[in-house]
């Protein structure tokens, strides 16, 4: 009887217990914090540069936020921003949409009611890229000519070699990227059955942050 007893009062305990818990007061949630920035496109500016606007860019595992500026503002302001680490980045656009220039990302850390302050960030001008395809004056069968390998390199127009760089010959395209804008020859070349020699070179001219095609015709020089 009184095992019965004692156990009838540790329920009742642990039952007021369990109430307390759930009807007690709700904890407040963190309150939204705020980021101010400003930004430097290039050492000439947003007109010079040709950057008509700015997205900045919030990110993390969680969730991501994105505003645009126009670029002659120079500060942006971003409020009601879950409080957290994020990576920044900006990316400014040209007229016709492109990015062109963008920030280094860097690690920011948005705190609950407070405005976090940046310094300035610099804009670089982005890199371009080049997809060179290639393909045989007798047509695209790389085995057909004996050749497994092709080099591709870029020379600008006083002939400097900037970049360099060997592909399997079936692939029918290679990449090369973290180039300056500007003009270029483009040479794709390859040594093929009993020491044939295929060479093809064209010109292309490269924009800030493009992404440009090209192909050439492989021929005996």
């Amino acid at each position: 009887m009184r095992l019965k007893t004692t156990m009838m009062m540790t329920l009742t305990t642990l039952a007021t217990g369990w109430g307390m818990v759930g009807c007690g007061e709700q904890v407040e949630p963190f309150g939204e914090g705020a980021l101010a920035l400003n930004w430097e496109v290039s050492p000439m500016g947003c007109a010079l540069s040709e950057v008509a606007y700015v997205e900045v860019e919030l990110a993390n595992e969680r969730r991501s936020y994105q505003e645009q500026y126009h670029c002659g503002a120079g500060e942006a302001a971003l409020e009601g921003l879950a409080p957290g680490s994020y990576e920044l980045k900006l990316r400014g656009y040209d007229p016709g949409g492109a990015a062109t220039f963008e920030s280094e990302g860097r690690q920011v850390t948005v705190r609950p009611e407070r405005v976090e302050s940046l310094d300035v960030v610099a804009l670089k001008a982005r890199p371009a890229e080049l997809a060179v395809a290639w393909r045989f004056d007798n047509g695209r069968v790389c085995g057909a000519n004996g050749v497994d390998k092709v080099e591709v390199t870029l020379y600008d127009l006083a002939f400097y070699e900037i970049a360099s760089q060997r592909f399997g010959c079936n692939r029918g395209e290679g990449t090369i990227g973290e180039l300056y804008a500007g003009d270029y020859i483009v040479r794709v070349s390859a040594t093929g059955a009993e020491d044939a020699r295929f060479q093809g070179d064209v010109r292309v001219s490269l924009k800030r942050g493009e992404r440009a095609q090209t192909e050439a015709v492989l021929g005996s020089p």
